[in-house]
């Protein structure tokens, strides 16, 4: 799948999660990051630097939205494993999630 096609999806599943999303210049000032979270106003956001390409948004978004609950969320199966292998990576070696 492209990433022109998945970026959509993704933001629409942090949309479904209450999560907005925003993109800014993050790369200025002291500020240089490719995004991240924050709870702005007790809403939770997603902020992304505005210039990078398709694929990199692509990447930031599903490391964030690897660290949510998106189980309840309809995705594609392609980006469910992707976000599962994240979310595995993410894991300490040793620890077992179990499912609640």
């Amino acid at each position: 799948m492209k990433d022109e096609m998945i970026l959509p999806l993704l933001e629409e599943a942090a949309e479904k999660l209450s999560i907005k999303i925003h993109y800014d210049d993050l790369r200025k000032g002291e500020i240089n990051t490719s995004g991240g979270t924050c709870v702005l106003k007790g809403e939770k956001r997603i902020i992304i630097h505005k210039k990078l390409h398709t694929r990199e948004k692509v990447d930031v978004l599903m490391e964030l939205l690897s660290e949510m609950d998106f189980e309840s969320i309809h995705l594609p199966t392609e980006i469910r494993e992707k976000l599962d292998k994240i979310k595995d990576r993410q894991q300490p070696a040793g620890v077992s999630v179990e499912p609640h």
